[in-house]
């Protein structure tokens, strides 16, 4: 069943992307902020079998020239197995003042910017450096990242916020 569930959002996806092909000729760093871990005493990046940790963010443009923000994540598989692609493991939202992002799909060879690594799956005990854009409401509004398990019956939480101005 969760090979299924995830060819499926695989296929998806990769149709996503072929569909929307944004480009981008700049990026910008953004300053990080605070970061937190809700409902966890030892403030560890463990969500069940991997770990994330929201690392940066950069401004881009999209084709169109609209601003976004590519958050970079270091997601580890701390399981003895071996691990499924990031998209699949983690719900990843980005929150500009209280109001959802939506993700921007830029070109991989503008600002830098690759998405591959947010399908590629990882063996027991490796990291992988995760980039994923968002499409921002304005670039003075500080962001709040909050990553949690797509799959779960912990509620756990972690959350970053940056300021962009």
């Amino acid at each position: 069943m969760k090979k299924i569930i995830s060819l499926t959002l695989a296929l998806l996806l990769i149709l996503s992307f072929a569909v929307f092909a944004i480009g981008s000729s700049e990026s910008e760093t953004v300053d990080q902020g605070s970061d937190s871990a809700q409902s966890d005493e030892n403030n560890n990046n463990s969500l069940g079998d991997y770990a994330v940790e929201i690392d940066s963010c950069r401004l881009a443009k999209d084709y169109e020239g609209k601003d976004v923000v590519i958050v970079k994540y270091i997601y580890t598989n701390v399981s003895a197995d071996n691990a499924t692609a990031f998209y699949i493991a983690f719900e990843d939202t980005v929150y500009q003042s209280g109001i959802g992002l939506n993700r921007a799909y830029i070109l991989e060879d503008s600002a830098n910017y690759s998405e591959d690594n947010q399908t590629k799956e990882i063996k027991a005990g490796a990291s992988l450096d995760v980039e994923v854009a968002y499409e921002l409401n304005d670039t003075t509004t500080d962001i709040e990242v909050e990553v949690k398990e797509l799959i779960s019956f912990d509620d756990k939480t972690i959350t970053k916020t940056f300021t962009i101005a």
